[in-house]
């Protein structure tokens, strides 16, 4: 059977997020997390805007929502909602290796587009990291599918 294109998209998020994991690695996967990062800075907006007496920054290191953003700090968070907003449709994952946050790519092919390059040199001027997760999925994959009668 031929893999589609949003198959192979699937089985590199798969391979990527347990490599992640089995690095103790915190990540956050951009293609469906995205918008809950936005969301997140915007509560925490508001909730400054209700209760200003508070720091932004007790805010972004106390919300429920530190552990999508990784962010200690709101001039942090506040830089990296910039950054995704003009660039997190280029990056498939958020990872914090524990020596800093980076922003990963998944490809199956050593050469970087230049949409790519761009978006990573930006993220490195705000003291991001990158990476490129390369795997090789196959166009096809075998299968069988096996009818069972009279089990006992």
């Amino acid at each position: 059977m031929r893999l589609e294109n949003e198959d192979k998209e699937a089985i590199f998020e798969i391979a990527a997020a347990r490599y992640f994991t089995t690095q103790n690695w915190k990540w956050v996967n951009l293609k469906k997390d995205f918008n809950r990062i936005i969301k997140a800075f915007d509560e925490l907006n508001e909730q400054y805007a209700s209760y200003s007496y508070m720091s932004r920054d007790w805010y972004v290191e106390n919300m429920g929502s530190r552990n999508l953003h990784m962010c200690n700090s709101w001039e942090e968070l506040k830089n990296m909602v910039v950054f995704l907003n003009t660039h997190g449709n280029i990056f498939n994952f958020l990872v914090n290796t524990g020596n800093g946050k980076s922003f990963c790519i998944l490809s199956d092919s050593r050469e970087l587009k230049e949409i790519h390059a761009n978006a990573i040199k930006e993220g490195q001027k705000l003291g991001y990291n990158a990476f490129v997760f390369l795997a090789t999925i196959p166009e096809e994959i075998d299968f069988q599918l096996l009818q069972v009668k009279g089990v006992k």
